[in-house]
């Protein structure tokens, strides 16, 4: 919001300040965890919980992914990295948590190089 307040002064000078009224909304940004970085929504207190016993929060939220995707990657920690079975309740506040804060981007990597736009492989007739 803008306001604009006019006065003459004594001499007959008109003053003219303008002052600007920055107005923020709560409800548009999301409040984050200042420990942990997280966003604090429904079920964030159990991904903290579970996820940060072997790695940084700052782990999830530089990922994102959609509940599949977060899914496999809680069984390939599962497979390969030593995390537990977890209960059916649990797994699914986190993968609602993960799918709903830390969604699959429209596009995480830059578009590749069309094919017409790249140099030619100097190797590729070496012998």
């Amino acid at each position: 919001m803008i306001s604009v307040l006019a006065s003459r002064s004594a001499w007959g000078v008109l003053t003219v300040s303008a002052g600007v009224l920055l107005l923020t909304q709560a409800s548009s940004a999301q409040e984050i965890d200042s420990f942990s970085g997280l966003k604090i929504s429904e079920g964030w207190l159990q991904v903290q919980a579970t996820c940060t016993e072997c790695h940084s929060a700052q782990l999830i939220s530089q990922n994102s992914g959609s509940r599949e995707v977060w899914k496999s990657r809680l069984r390939w920690m599962q497979d390969t990295q030593g995390l537990g079975q977890l209960t059916i309740n649990l797994e699914d506040t986190i993968l609602d948590y993960l799918a709903s804060n830390y969604g699959q981007k429209v596009a995480s990597r830059r578009a590749g190089i069309p094919d017409q736009l790249m140099p030619g492989n100097p190797y590729e007739n070496a012998q």
